[in-house]
């Protein structure tokens, strides 16, 4: 996590869906994952960004992350023609009050992602 510089639920859960999406579509080349993350510009939203950046092989250098001002938390990972869709099945702002940032974030990395995420699979 030294790449952000602090750990942080919102860290995780980006960290979390990317490593999700790695497995699920099994990409093979650099650029063969895309990730359109669609959030709320703004700390601790962005957080999210950089979870997906160390989880992923998607980055804002390569452009095969493209980020979107939005209202709520999307993530839509695209793999050869498959499309996978996450949105938190948690309250993010609530771990991070209950937990603080570095317990939160340990809370998220060693909690399943049935309770993590909401996932849609198209293709």
């Amino acid at each position: 996590m030294r790449f952000h510089g602090h750990k942080g639920p919102y860290l995780a859960w980006g960290y979390r869906a990317a490593r999700l999406a790695e497995e699920r579509l099994s990409p093979k080349g650099l650029k063969d994952l895309v990730c359109r993350a669609r959030l709320p510009l703004r700390t601790p939203y962005t957080c999210i960004l950089d979870g997906v950046q160390t989880g992923s092989r998607c980055t804002l250098g390569k452009c095969n992350l493209v980020v979107e001002e939005g209202d709520e938390v999307v993530l839509v990972f695209e793999c050869n023609g498959r499309v996978l869709r996450v949105k938190p099945a948690i309250d993010l702002e609530g771990v991070s009050k209950k937990y603080g940032l570095e317990e939160g974030f340990e809370y998220v990395l060693s909690s399943p992602s049935s309770f993590l995420f909401e996932v849609s699979v198209d293709g």
